[in-house]
């Protein structure tokens, strides 16, 4: 060069900067530049042979076609690992803003100092793209690309601005469930990408229950894919599973195998069940489930070195969001993916009779969604509550009836309880009604035998649900009805009826008093108006489910049946089993598809109840029966004589 064109000389730094990319796969990426430190099992130089599972779902985010990665795993074992390695991968070979989303303030400053930022601190190839401008949540490298973190919970750090890859870790976790006016954490972080067309998007986390955001996300996916492990003695490569009840997304227990067939899955298996001795769990293993070969965790873990990533289905011929699943037998860290030690942490959970303990074992051991049934009724377990009464026979010791009646948009099904003082009762009628002339006749009409005397008893507090609102031919709504029904019926004529609904909201108690319903749903007056009661249906279910367990067991508060009790009853009763929600609480959910006498014993328990408006039970005499009214004859439900008036 002459003195008027002096030599151009550049910094280390600018020229690495400048460096055109590697064109390699991430997981060749972090094997070459990814350096572990103290926060892992092994540290040193990242080595995919060590998680070969993860190889696969890194690399999908080197195909152009796919948009979305959904990881759901156990705990520890490479989730964050890849979500970081896959930050770090984009950083260094595609610059572009790039935004991790965590749980929570806390966890997010953590990912940034201690894990994230290392991963540049210690690659010599890697630390030149510092650039100085690097804090708690947010930083930027030489060649710029935008690093940022933020947490759920935070809607102002989600909401202002624009990233092309998202990262979303541990979605399952509370703060990704914080309710706001917006829209869910999930969904505000999802519109972060809205600006680049080339966007990746990954959401990773172990599951809770089965209605999780991570749940969700993976049946959303277009293809699933399993690590197929290689069978020591057949050679047939299969998904690692703990057992075929604790397998979601293998229907009957069968898996599509790398040939296309389908075949039995293997569990791990011991002797001596829950009372295996140490020595019996240290034999325990996986057996394969096309050769019926146990395999010791050695091995195990070379099947699983051995393995591959294989599709559940026959994937799209194009694929935009595609999901992962691993468990902590594919673990090849210390003792984390060692058959007996799982073993015997099974076992504890299961002795320790907590359902918390079990489901942090299928959460985070198995990383299968925990689909708790706090109670799952059976319909041989109800049916034992049956007693030598005959059927519409009032017991000589009870002091009242009550009925109660679910509004449907053909008909109405009705049970009838009779009541001692001490809250023990007896089913004495149920079945399903086709007018409202029959609803009056069994209200104020029919009369019920007092076992064992000439006297007779009629109902004398009713429950109608007015929560519907189907369409009932051309006439107003089922709820429409049933208001005039009460208001026209309610009181005066021996039985007292109520109008009830179930609350939208948990109730401090079973029951309270709503308000003044004055109008019908379609804004008709109704004169003078009535009161209608609220239930906290959770609670009754509860209640109906326990003193008809109290019943099988001959104790008292204990709800019979009468001797004719058949399935139909027992069917509706126990088409509904309590789980735990998103939210944690644990609600009936329906599982079958009628539950309407489930429904009517609900409301004919709520009538005997002392929060009742009125008060239950309690404020009656030793002994409430009248006989008929002469003037008027008995008519019994099953043949309903018309009034003419409905």
């Amino acid at each position: 060069m002459t003195k008027n064109h002096p030599k151009i000389e550049f910094w280390k730094e600018e020229l690495q900067s400048w460096k055109p990319s590697d064109r390699i796969y991430p997981s060749e990426w972090a094997e070459k530049y990814i350096v572990l430190g103290d926060y892992a099992e092994e540290k040193g130089p990242f080595r995919i042979r060590r998680a070969p599972y993860l190889g696969p779902i890194m690399n999908a985010f080197y195909d152009s076609n796919i948009e979305e990665v959904v990881f759901q795993a156990s705990a520890q074992i490479g989730k964050t690992t890849v979500m970081l390695a896959i930050g770090g991968y984009y950083a260094h070979q595609e610059p572009c803003p790039i935004y991790f989303v965590l749980a929570d303030a806390e966890t997010s400053e953590y990912m940034c100092r201690e894990r994230f930022q290392p991963i540049f601190d210690d690659s010599p190839e890697l630390s030149h793209l510092k650039s100085g401008l690097w804090n708690r949540d947010e930083m930027r490298t030489t060649n710029g690309a935008y690093v940022a973190f933020g947490w759920a919970s935070s809607v102002m750090k989600l909401g202002s601005k624009s990233f092309r890859v998202l990262m979303m870790d541990e979605i399952d976790k509370p703060g990704y469930y914080v309710t706001t006016k917006e829209a869910s954490a999930l969904s505000l972080a999802e519109e972060r990408k809205e600006t680049f067309f080339r966007f990746k998007i990954m959401k990773c986390s172990t599951p809770t229950i089965d209605t999780g955001n991570i749940v969700r996300s993976m049946s959303a996916c277009d293809v699933v894919y399993d690590w197929h492990a290689e069978c020591p003695f057949c050679h047939q490569k299969q998904p690692l599973r703990w057992s075929r009840k604790y397998s979601t997304g293998f229907p009957k227990g069968l898996y599509r195998s790398d040939d296309g067939r389908w075949r039995r899955l293997g569990e791990v298996v011991w002797k001596g069940g829950r009372k295996a001795t140490e020595k019996q769990i240290a034999r325990a293993g996986y057996k394969c489930g096309n050769c019926g070969k146990v395999w010791n965790t050695a091995q195990k873990n070379v099947a699983v070195e051995r393995g591959e990533m294989v599709p559940r289905s026959k994937p799209l011929e194009i694929v935009r969001k595609v999901g992962f699943h691993c468990n902590r037998l594919y673990s090849l860290l210390g003792k984390s993916g060692d058959i007996p030690k799982l073993v015997r942490a099974f076992i504890d959970a299961r002795k320790s009779g907590d359902p918390k303990n079990l489901q942090g074992f299928v959460n985070s051991t198995l990383g299968e969604e925990w689909r708790e049934t706090v109670k799952k009724p059976e319909i041989y377990e109800i049916l034992k509550a049956k007693c030598d009464l005959e059927p519409q026979t009032v017991p000589q010791t009870a002091i009242a009836l009550t009925c109660g009646i679910d509004v449907q948009k053909y008909g109405f099904w009705y049970v009838v309880r009779a009541w001692e003082s001490g809250y023990t009762s007896w089913l004495i009628h149920y079945g399903h009604l086709g007018a409202w002339d029959d609803v009056e006749n069994l209200l104020f009409r029919t009369r019920y035998p007092i076992d064992g005397k000439s006297a007779t008893a009629g109902i004398w507090r009713a429950a109608i649900d007015t929560g519907g609102g189907d369409v009932y031919e051309d006439m107003a709504s089922m709820t429409e009805q049933t208001y005039w029904f009460i208001r026209q019926n309610g009181v005066g004529r021996g039985c007292r009826v109520w109008g009830s609904k179930g609350s939208a909201i948990p109730l401090s108690q079973k029951v309270r008093p709503g308000s003044i319903i004055d109008k019908t749903p379609k804004g008709k007056p109704l004169k003078s108006g009535f009161r209608l009661m609220l239930i906290d249906t959770d609670k009754c279910k509860d209640m109906v489910h326990y003193r008809l367990n109290q019943a099988v067991n001959r104790e008292h508060h204990a709800a019979y049946l009468h001797k004719d009790t058949d399935e139909i009853y027992a069917k509706q009763v126990t088409a509904e089993e309590k789980r735990i929600d998103d939210k944690g609480r644990a609600v009936w959910v329906q599982v079958a598809t009628d539950n309407h006498l489930l429904d009517c014993e609900v409301l004919a328990h709520a009538c005997a109840e002392p929060e009742w408006d009125g008060g239950g039970l309690n404020i009656l005499a030793p002994v409430v029966r009248k006989e008929p009214v002469p003037e008027k004859k008995t008519v019994k439900p099953s043949q309903p004589k018309s009034t003419g008036r409905w």
